[in-house]
């Protein structure tokens, strides 16, 4: 039997370089075959550009109802905290008058928010959270722990420089402090401010939500109901009655948001970050997030007074939740 190895010819130099030579060509046809072509690179790159754009709506649905979310549980919380005030002020709840004062112990929650938008003038207080930490301006503060991010919604795109006093703070940029306001309807005021002084004595009497009427002149039930007490609460009935509620950026400015009841007008206008939404506290302790039926707290700029028709599906439903006829 012949070797095997006598089967091929020639030097080992030339079996060799024949070897590799045919190593090198199919290498060659591999490399031919795996490689992308130009075109097959742009289709590739094409349908990656379409799948991002289709996941984009997906990704901001997702972010914007983890913010609705986040805002349900910190006005919870907030809710939460006014009830525990009213257990421990006799049935009273906190102080919400009128007039933006400053007069520690008067106000349930103190300071000018308003706008911060680049070009518009902020209030004293909007890039300040430091005043919402300090129960004698914030008076339900220490029903929180000071939790001061409770107060932002966090939609809210204000951001500003520090106003603050903490000198870690200063120079940096930081969010709006505050995003929501109380029903200008409820609250209490005391007897001094009632009269049309400024403030002084407990304040114990029931607001008088002077917008309900539109013409600033309301009085406790006359003609519209305002709510000093949770046992005031009668009609609307707790579960109907708004508390407190995320206030548009462009709108807010001191924490009473007023409502017009007496005809179809909005002088103070509801928030709608979220997604044409907005988040809303009731006298009986319960949130909601509640969408709107029109535009008509979708703001981009300064807000001046705004009649709408009597049919007007969110001016009835925000003036229903906010109050009743006396009568």
């Amino acid at each position: 039997m012949r070797n095997v190895a006598t089967k091929w010819a020639g030097p080992a130099s030339a079996r060799g370089w024949r070897c590799v030579r045919r190593t090198e060509m199919f290498a060659k046809i591999d490399a031919r075959r795996k490689a992308f072509t130009l075109t097959e690179l742009l289709v590739i790159l094409a349908l990656v550009a379409l799948a991002a754009l289709m996941m984009l709506p997906a990704f901001a649905g997702s972010r914007t109802r983890s913010q609705s979310v986040r805002c349900l549980g910190n006005l919870k919380q907030m809710i939460g905290a006014v009830l525990m005030y009213t257990h421990d002020y006799h049935d009273f709840f906190p102080p919400n008058p009128a007039d933006a004062t400053m007069a520690p112990g008067y106000n349930w929650c103190e300071g000018n928010v308003s706008d911060g938008f680049p070009g518009v003038p902020e209030g004293a207080q909007t890039f300040d959270p430091d005043i919402l930490a300090d129960p004698r301006y914030c008076l339900v503060t220490s029903y929180i722990n000071t939790n001061v991010t409770l107060f932002r919604c966090t939609a809210d795109p204000r951001t500003g420089p520090y106003q603050g006093t903490n000198a870690s703070l200063q120079g940096q940029i930081v969010p709006a402090a505050r995003t929501i306001s109380m029903n200008q309807g409820v609250g209490t005021i005391d007897a001094t401010y009632a009269s049309g002084g400024g403030h002084s004595g407990p304040p114990i009497l029931p607001v008088n939500g002077p917008w309900l009427t539109g013409n600033y002149d309301n009085r406790h039930n006359n003609p519209w109901r305002t709510y000093g007490k949770t046992s005031d609460v009668v009609v609307p009935s707790p579960a109907r009655l708004f508390v407190i509620a995320e206030e548009g950026p462009w709108s807010i400015n001191d924490a009473s948001l007023a409502v017009i009841a007496g005809y179809p007008s909005f002088v103070d206008f509801p928030s709608s970050l979220h997604d044409m939404s907005c988040v809303i506290t009731f006298a009986d302790g319960h949130v909601e997030l509640h969408k709107w039926a029109t535009t008509d707290f979708f703001l981009t700029g300064p807000t001046p007074r705004e009649n709408v028709v009597l049919s007007d599906p969110d001016w009835n439903w925000v003036a229903h939740h906010a109050t009743a006829g006396a009568l």
